[in-house]
């Protein structure tokens, strides 16, 4: 077991797929399940603005130019206290629409969390800006969020990146590319990071998470988990399966 249970945090993401705006039946029903989780930080995507965060706190990402009703690709969602929140930089790049970023306070130290959407094959219909090639697009995403995580990022400070990268870290490449998780390995490498869903099956059962939870070497971590979320008929309430993880962050 991890040493000095008052300081571990439990934090997961889940693709609410859409979540629409007004609190339907199947809205509650996705509330519930992430409420019983325990998790004190959500990364969520396509999930609405106007999610309620139940005692919380949520930051989104910037509106979908093609898509504005439809909600949000990115929201942080999180019970722990915020810290100062990050600056708005560059609101005309296409890639802000699918990056939210926040502070958060965790054994008394600021840690800058980001949340992401990646671009998969065939985003074009849903996301305005982005190059034609698949695998452009997914280079141009993501370098720009690296860039904004970099710029926003403090020296030594913690950080936790996570969301709905569509995109497996290994092979088999079903939904994305060898080209694409090379370059997602690498930015996990710049930002000094670890996934901890690398080899987590997805939902389907036939490949790996396309979902990720990715930490500094600041974290240590355990009970890291894949669940897939059914409704009371057993069918699955999202085409993702949802992840968590308990952290420590040692008190220095």
């Amino acid at each position: 077991m991890l040493s000095d249970s008052s300081s571990t945090v439990r934090i997961g993401t889940w693709n609410l797929g859409l979540q629409a705006a007004a609190p339907t039946a199947d809205w509650q029903a996705k509330a519930r399940w992430l409420d019983a989780r325990s998790s004190r930080l959500w990364l969520l995507t396509e999930a609405h603005q106007s999610w309620d965060p139940r005692d919380g706190h949520l930051t989104v990402s910037p509106p979908r130019k093609l898509d504005p009703e439809h909600g949000r690709w990115a929201a942080i969602e999180t019970t722990l206290d915020t810290g100062e929140p990050p600056a708005q930089r560059n609101a005309g790049h296409a890639a802000e629409e699918g990056l939210a970023l926040a502070r958060v306070r965790i054994a008394g130290r600021d840690v800058l969390v980001a949340c992401s959407v990646l671009p998969y094959d065939g985003i074009d219909a849903y996301w305005d800006g982005l190059p034609t090639d698949a695998v452009e697009q997914f280079a141009y995403v993501l370098d720009h969020h690296v860039l904004r995580i970099r710029m926003e990022r403090r020296t030594g400070e913690p950080l936790i990146w996570g969301g709905d990268f569509n995109q497996p870290l290994v092979p088999p490449f079903s939904g994305g590319s060898r080209d694409c998780g090379a370059a997602l390995c690498s930015a996990l490498r710049k930002l000094g990071l670890t996934s901890l869903t690398q080899g987590l099956a997805h939902r389907n059962g036939q490949m790996y998470s396309v979902d990720h939870l990715a930490i500094s070497g600041e974290f240590l971590a355990e009970h890291v988990e894949m669940h897939r979320p059914v409704r009371g008929d057993d069918s699955s309430m999202s085409s993702h399966a949802a992840y968590t993880a308990d952290l420590v962050l040692p008190r220095t």
